[in-house]
């Protein structure tokens, strides 16, 4: 029970509960046919979100690959054209950049899975400069194919 309920600028104190809750969060409703006593409603519980999809492990190792591929780790010749689609190699070949230049940190990669299909997006630092990229991968008989890659 509510012991002691009193108004402190804009905010409403409440000693039962030991803590000041904002005002537009408590909500006090008269109980019908008793105008001196009021009861807290609570607030909705949202529903949790639904539970997320695994990531297969040749997802990030098609994004691997790429990566090392773009940045001079990997020879270009690994991106072979069953996994690969032609404008992901393209878009590598023509952004190639040399091995030595620096060291390729990963900072972030997150994937999001849909029915046979995953985009991917993260961001790297390279050379000083932290720079962003997307993929998207589709499967198709068992196998997964990157079908779109930039590097921004």
């Amino acid at each position: 029970m509510l012991e002691d309920c009193r108004t402190v600028q804009g905010w409403l104190s409440f000693q039962a509960l030991g803590s000041l809750v904002p005002r537009s969060f408590v909500m006090l409703h008269p109980i019908p046919g008793l105008t001196h006593l009021m009861y807290l409603v609570p607030e909705p519980v949202p529903a949790p979100p639904p539970p997320k999809a695994p990531v297969p492990r040749e997802v990030s190792g098609l994004i691997r690959v790429a990566l090392d591929s773009l940045f001079g780790l990997r020879p270009i010749t690994q991106l072979n054209h069953r996994r690969f689609d032609a404008s992901v190699r393209s878009h590598i070949t023509a952004r190639q950049r040399a091995g030595d230049a620096g060291v390729v940190k990963l900072i972030s990669c997150h994937v999001q899975m849909h029915e046979q299909v995953a985009e991917a997006f993260g961001s790297l630092r390279y050379a000083g400069t932290i720079t962003a990229y997307a993929a998207r991968l589709g499967e198709s008989g068992g196998t997964w194919r990157m079908l779109s890659f930039r590097v921004l």
